[in-house]
């Protein structure tokens, strides 16, 4: 598809070569060199002193003189190489580099021929090779990439670009080249029909709509290459073929081929939290169902309950419609209710409009409506209703969702609302940033840095208002939602070791702030503190599913005293 004819400049090069890959290279010289000195030169190559002699490095080491002078505007440098028996017995040799440097040349006048889409001022404006300048062939090159890639944007796959003539002129007794491109720009490509093949279960419309590509829209190379990343990005492949172009005598299409994976996970994760008063320790477990595809059409499902205290636990469920009406518009919805103690019961419904943007930014707006119901026995909420308005940015770069290699994850929100009491009412603002980052920093090893903060902003903060924070998801090295607060801050740092495609033993490091906001009529301070975790864990690929397992310590803390979470993520 892609065809970039790399020009090669044509050096008479005359190598003496009377040693055999048996003997050592005892020393090597230069002769002719003026520009650059012997330690320069010494230094690009490989056949140093003791090293075995090997005449196809040799020549490769000629080649590394040669492209160092090119890029340097000697063009028609000539490099000679003898080779010199050390005797007596022959084992070593002395290597000798003849250079004749000749002239160093500039650009005098670049010529564009062939080219019809484009003008000649558009294509020379866009290079960095200039007139006036020195021919650097790796700058050049870059070039020819760039300008290929503008022609397969604007719907020519099969541009050619290359150096047609070099000519080499005297002016002043200077001397300058005229350098000739030649443009093969080939056909107009449009998309005529896009094949699907390996869904079995998925509905072709469903990946046809990612693609983002109209019948009949004008090849665009960028936007093609984004295709296997969104169809990755749903969570429903194993794995998607990079898409490939092909042609009919009805036309131009796209074929994409992918492998359905399981697109239904089962998560359920137990957790053990010694207390350090010699006291029972809080057995803790959540159990999360999520079912991505269903019907085959990319429509989500998610189904969670959450036990993190004796006498506490939380049930929720999710729904997203993808695509409305065919456009890059999804609808959400959801319903989550959470029994504290003998408290209070709190219960949140939510909608949420989707707008896709492009496959990395989407814009949501959202409503929620939390009512509170006090158990008859405490006085710690009121009985209330809040109604709240918000919007959402969300930017993903990741490269998957599961398996996360790089990219960015990033999140912000801003609710605003108001809550009725029968004794008061106010307006209630909630904002909250999240972003992970992934690194790839070695072969198999995964840096990942998260930095989130939530925020709750209101002349009246009850008990059933304030954020829930440690554990599993924020503070490592502590009981699920130890911490009460109305600020929080957290960081976690994780490095990875992927010992396969899909398991890796990993260290992590978890910092935490919160304030909690005091009552001065009860005469209940403010507390605010800074919190720490660490630990290690492991992350299996089995026949039963992913299964991972972790031991945290939090500030303090003895060994005796770590937290155990046993987690298996079940995929059918």
């Amino acid at each position: 598809m892609r065809h970039l004819l790399v020009f090669i400049f044509l050096i008479n090069n005359l190598i003496v070569v009377k040693a055999s890959d048996d003997q050592k290279v005892r020393s090597v010289s230069f002769t002719g060199n003026k520009v650059f000195n012997d330690q320069k030169l010494s230094k690009i190559l490989v056949l140093q002193p003791s090293a075995r002699f090997s005449t196809l490095q040799l020549s490769k080491d000629i080649d590394a003189i040669i492209r160092l002078y090119q890029e340097n505007g000697f063009y028609f440098v000539d490099v000679k190489v003898d080779t010199f028996f050390y005797v007596p017995d022959n084992s070593e040799i002395d290597l000798e580099f003849k250079i004749e440097e000749n002239d160093q040349v500039t650009i005098d006048s670049i010529k564009i021929i062939g080219n019809t889409i484009f003008t000649d001022e558009e294509i020379l404006n866009q290079f960095d090779t200039t007139p006036g300048e020195i021919l650097n062939s790796s700058i050049l090159e870059n070039d020819f990439h760039n300008l290929i890639n503008k022609y397969e944007r604007n719907g020519y796959p099969f541009a050619s670009v290359r150096i047609e003539n070099v000519r080499l002129k005297k002016i002043d007794s200077v001397s300058k080249i005229d350098v000739d491109i030649l443009i093969e720009e080939g056909e107009k490509v449009t998309i005529d029909e896009i094949k699907i093949v390996g869904n079995k279960f998925t509905k072709s419309n469903v990946i046809l709509r990612e693609t983002r590509i109209k019948k009949n829209e004008v090849y665009n190379l960028s936007k093609i290459q984004r295709i296997s990343s969104r169809l990755r990005r749903l969570n429903i492949f194993s794995r998607v073929e990079e898409p490939k172009l092909y042609s009919t005598n009805n036309g131009n299409g796209l074929w994409i081929k992918v492998e359905e994976g399981n697109t239904s996970t089962f998560d359920a994760i137990i957790g053990f939290a010694p207390t350090k008063n010699g006291e029972k320790g809080i057995v803790t477990g959540m159990i999360n169902v999520t079912m991505r595809n269903l019907f085959g059409t990319a429509r989500k499902l998610n189904v969670e309950w959450l036990r993190d205290e004796n006498n506490s636990q939380e049930i929720g469920i999710n729904y997203l419609e993808p695509w409305i009406l065919n456009f890059p518009f999804n609808l959400g919805g959801g319903f989550n209710q959470r029994k504290q103690d003998t408290n209070y019961v709190k219960r949140i419904f939510n909608i949420k409009a989707e707008l896709l943007l492009n496959e990395e930014l989407t814009i949501s707006g959202s409503f929620n409506q939390d009512n509170i119901i006090p158990s008859s026995t405490t006085n710690l909420v009121s009985r209330s209703n809040t109604a709240m308005f918000g919007g959402d940015i969300h930017y993903d770069t990741r490269d998957e969702i599961v398996n996360t290699t790089s990219g960015i994850n990033y999140r912000t929100s801003y609710q605003i609302g108001r809550k009725n009491t029968i004794k008061f009412v106010t307006t209630v603002q909630r904002i909250s940033i999240d972003i992970d980052f992934y690194k790839t920093i070695l072969i198999r090893q995964i840096l990942m840095i998260g930095f989130h903060g939530r925020s709750l902003l209101s002349n009246d903060i009850e008990l059933s208002d304030l954020y829930r924070f440690g554990g599993t998801n924020t503070l490592r090295g502590y009981r699920e939602n130890q911490f009460l607060a109305s600020r929080l801050a957290w960081t976690n740092i994780e490095y990875r070791l992927i010992i396969e495609r899909r398991s890796y033993i990993f260290g992590f490091l978890d910092n935490g702030y919160y304030f909690l906001p005091g009552d001065d009529d009860k005469g209940i301070p403010s507390v605010q503190k800074f919190k720490y975790g660490y630990g290690i864990g492991v992350r299996l690929e089995t026949i039963l599913g992913n299964l991972g397992v972790s031991f945290a310590f939090g500030e303090g803390d003895s060994f005796l005293e770590g937290k155990i979470h046993i987690g298996l993520i079940s995929e059918f």
